[in-house]
Protein backbone atom coordinates (compact mmCIF):
# COMPACT_ATOMS: atom_id res chain seq x y z
CA UNK A 1 0.00 0.00 0.00
CA UNK A 2 1.71 3.03 -0.84
CA UNK A 3 1.90 6.37 1.83
CA UNK A 4 -1.04 9.06 2.39
CA UNK A 5 1.79 11.01 3.29
CA UNK A 6 3.48 9.89 -0.23
CA UNK A 7 0.59 10.42 -2.40
CA UNK A 8 -0.12 13.71 -1.01
CA UNK A 9 3.35 14.54 -1.81
CA UNK A 10 2.97 13.56 -5.69
CA UNK A 11 -0.38 15.83 -5.76
CA UNK A 12 1.42 18.72 -3.92
CA UNK A 13 4.27 17.94 -7.02
CA UNK A 14 2.52 17.80 -9.95
CA UNK A 15 1.80 21.15 -12.23
CA UNK A 16 -1.68 20.07 -13.15
CA UNK A 17 -1.29 22.49 -15.98
CA UNK A 18 1.60 21.24 -17.70
CA UNK A 19 0.36 17.65 -16.60
CA UNK A 20 -3.15 17.91 -19.06
CA UNK A 21 -1.54 20.33 -21.65
CA UNK A 22 -0.04 16.89 -22.67
CA UNK A 23 -3.77 15.56 -23.18
CA UNK A 24 -5.44 18.63 -24.09
CA UNK A 25 -4.94 22.27 -25.74
CA UNK A 26 -5.10 24.33 -23.14
CA UNK A 27 -5.87 28.83 -23.49
CA UNK A 28 -5.63 31.42 -20.41
CA UNK A 29 -9.08 31.76 -19.19
CA UNK A 30 -8.53 34.26 -16.05
CA UNK A 31 -6.76 32.49 -13.37
CA UNK A 32 -7.37 28.84 -15.07
CA UNK A 33 -7.07 27.54 -18.62
CA UNK A 34 -9.74 26.08 -20.55
CA UNK A 35 -10.09 23.48 -23.26
CA UNK A 36 -11.84 20.55 -25.13
CA UNK A 37 -13.06 17.97 -22.70
CA UNK A 38 -10.93 14.94 -23.78
CA UNK A 39 -13.92 12.74 -21.91
CA UNK A 40 -16.90 13.78 -23.70
CA UNK A 41 -17.84 14.98 -27.17
CA UNK A 42 -18.53 18.74 -26.54
CA UNK A 43 -16.91 20.77 -29.32
CA UNK A 44 -17.13 23.59 -26.92
CA UNK A 45 -13.87 24.52 -24.40
CA UNK A 46 -15.82 23.45 -20.95
CA UNK A 47 -12.25 21.56 -19.29
CA UNK A 48 -11.06 23.79 -17.14
CA UNK A 49 -7.94 23.40 -15.13
CA UNK A 50 -7.05 25.43 -11.99
CA UNK A 51 -3.30 26.30 -11.29
CA UNK A 52 -4.20 27.25 -7.56
CA UNK A 53 -6.55 24.88 -6.66
CA UNK A 54 -4.50 21.81 -9.18
CA UNK A 55 -7.70 20.51 -9.96
CA UNK A 56 -9.99 19.82 -13.47
CA UNK A 57 -13.11 20.12 -13.87
CA UNK A 58 -15.77 19.50 -17.29
CA UNK A 59 -18.34 21.54 -16.85
CA UNK A 60 -20.74 19.76 -19.61
CA UNK A 61 -19.67 16.09 -18.43
CA UNK A 62 -19.14 16.88 -14.75
CA UNK A 63 -15.78 14.93 -14.58
CA UNK A 64 -13.06 16.38 -12.30
CA UNK A 65 -10.38 15.62 -9.83
CA UNK A 66 -6.85 16.38 -8.96
CA UNK A 67 -3.93 14.95 -11.45
CA UNK A 68 -4.48 11.45 -10.51
CA UNK A 69 -7.54 11.58 -10.68
CA UNK A 70 -6.91 12.93 -14.47
CA UNK A 71 -4.17 9.87 -15.13
CA UNK A 72 -6.27 7.52 -14.15
CA UNK A 73 -9.31 8.38 -16.39
CA UNK A 74 -7.03 9.48 -19.33
CA UNK A 75 -4.51 6.48 -18.95
CA UNK A 76 -6.50 3.80 -17.90
CA UNK A 77 -4.91 3.07 -14.61
CA UNK A 78 -5.90 2.22 -11.09
CA UNK A 79 -5.25 4.37 -8.75
CA UNK A 80 -1.95 2.65 -7.68
CA UNK A 81 -0.59 2.62 -11.33
CA UNK A 82 -1.91 6.18 -11.73
CA UNK A 83 0.22 7.17 -8.62
CA UNK A 84 2.87 5.51 -9.79
CA UNK A 85 2.93 6.89 -12.84
CA UNK A 86 2.82 10.12 -11.61
CA UNK A 87 5.83 9.49 -9.34
CA UNK A 88 7.46 8.35 -12.10
CA UNK A 89 7.09 11.30 -14.05
CA UNK A 90 8.67 13.29 -10.71
CA UNK A 91 11.91 10.97 -10.58
CA UNK A 92 10.01 9.75 -7.08
CA UNK A 93 10.49 6.38 -5.82
CA UNK A 94 7.05 4.89 -4.66
CA UNK A 95 7.64 3.82 -0.78
CA UNK A 96 5.66 1.03 0.52
CA UNK A 97 3.47 1.22 4.04
CA UNK A 98 6.30 -0.91 5.63
CA UNK A 99 9.22 1.50 4.50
Amino acid sequence: MIPKAFIQTVIDKTDIIELASRYVELVANGSNMIGICPFCSGTKPTFNVSEDKQIFKCFKCGRGGNAIELVIHLEKLSFPLAVKFLAKRLDLEVPTEDE
